[in-house]
């Protein structure tokens, strides 16, 4: 082993890179039209010092040359294309249908189309979302694909095209598509148990409790009758019995309101892919939130910079759900609203390195470590490394296993009173 390290190391003169500066200007030899540019101009030297077959081999290269540029870029002339979505919403992870129509106005066929450019997290150039072999002359086609999202987000994310490399593969031909409809995918959600907050305060005709008295819910109670009381509120059974008004005493209504923290600061996260602690750190909020309206809660939202509410009313999760597949890290500062939040209970969701200030008495707390590393991961320090967070989480790879384990078990110790 350490032989072979050694030889390496002797060797490595011969593959650095000592003009950088350069590469911008040598490297399209590395393409296909490049390499075959370069032997054009061999057998030009050819044809002028050496025989004149060279000029018969540089017409042929050129002519190589001119039909694999042409080509490519004729066909595209008369194609037009439209792509939409079929459905307007889905979580990441779920397939989705899209809708290609592709118009053809040349008599001619064309081939080896592909849609490439805003469907992959970490687009490249040779990226393509779907390939299509040939469109025949004069004819509308229509084909379906299913696209399946690991992120969320507004997809495409940068404009689609059609391109053809067509015949040869030498240059590739690009024309932009037009989206008829985009798709808006939701962060994945997972399904938490339920979990006993504190008895909200706030009025709502969907959450009567039988610990306060009102006028909804079922009958709690009954009471002499005061000044005031509505005469429908009289038990007219027991006022006969007893000869004086009674009245029946029915739940009041109260709903708790729950605020959740998100750390949305650039610096405060690591990766931001699928994998990273700002995806995970939605996915974390958004199923928290998605539990706590299922039981009739308000949830508010809080990123620092700015406020979402959210009820159980489907116009209101979808309206937040949305603005949660929007969502971006910030490079401002935020604020978390302690005081004067108007909230029964909260929970905060950071990382080891969030800036202490930003920890709750719940903090769930992603250990960055166990994430996909950014470029610059080595020099950022965890600064709550040594915090015992109220919930943690290690890895994405057990980052939903490791969330809903460690909220069962809060959620046991609340109902416990420990």
């Amino acid at each position: 082993m350490r032989n072979t390290k050694t030889s390496a190391s002797r060797l490595a003169w011969l593959t650095s890179d000592y003009t950088p500066w350069a590469n911008k200007y040598v490297y399209w030899l590395k393409t296909p039209i490049g390499i075959l540019l370069s032997l054009a101009a061999v057998a030009l030297a050819m044809g002028i010092f050496v025989t004149p077959q060279g000029y018969v081999l540089l017409l042929t290269i050129l002519a190589v040359v001119g039909l694999g540029v042409v080509w490519p870029w004729v066909g595209l002339r008369g194609i037009s294309c439209e792509l939409k979505f079929r459905t307007r919403r889905c979580c990441e992870g779920e397939k989705a249908d899209v809708i290609v129509e592709i118009v053809n106005r040349w008599p001619i066929p064309v081939w080896g189309l592909a849609i490439e450019n805003g469907f992959f997290v970490e687009d490249s150039a040779s990226d393509a979302a779907v390939a299509l072999a040939r469109i025949p002359g004069w004819s509308r086609c229509e084909f379906v694909w299913r696209f399946q999202p690991v992120q969320r987000g507004i997809y495409p994310q940068a404009p689609p095209r059609i391109v053809t490399e067509f015949p040869f593969g030498l240059w590739k031909a690009k024309r932009s598509v037009k989206v008829q409809q985009e798709l808006t995918v939701w962060p994945k959600t997972y399904r938490l148990s339920n979990f006993p907050l504190p008895q909200g305060n706030h009025r709502s005709v969907t959450s009567p409790s039988d610990q306060r008295t009102g006028q909804e819910g079922e009958r709690t109670g009954v009471r002499p009758f005061r000044q005031g009381d509505s005469l429908r509120t009289i038990h007219w059974s027991l006022t006969a019995r007893h000869g004086r008004f009674i009245v029946s005493e029915r739940q009041g209504s109260a709903q708790t309101r729950a605020r959740i923290y998100i750390d949305l600061d650039r610096s405060s996260h690591q990766g931001f892919g699928p994998d990273g602690t700002f995806e995970w750190a939605i996915r974390i909020a958004a199923s928290i939130a998605t539990e706590l309206v299922q039981q009739h809660n308000v949830v508010v939202l809080d990123f620092g910079t700015h406020e979402e509410q959210m009820t159980g009313a489907q116009a209101s999760i979808h309206r937040t759900m949305d603005r949660l597949a929007r969502l971006e890290p910030t490079e401002e500062t935020a604020i978390m609203r302690r005081s004067g939040s108007g909230c029964d209970w909260s929970v905060s969701v950071a990382t080891d390195l969030s800036p202490p200030e930003k920890v709750t008495s719940r903090t769930i707390v992603l250990r960055s470590d166990g994430f996909r590393a950014a470029s610059e991961a080595s020099e950022k320090q965890a600064s709550l490394a040594h915090l015992k967070p109220w919930i943690c989480v290690e890895d994405h790879d057990n980052a939903a296993r490791q969330l809903l384990s460690q909220w069962a078990m809060k959620g046991r110790e609340a109902w416990c009173g420990s």
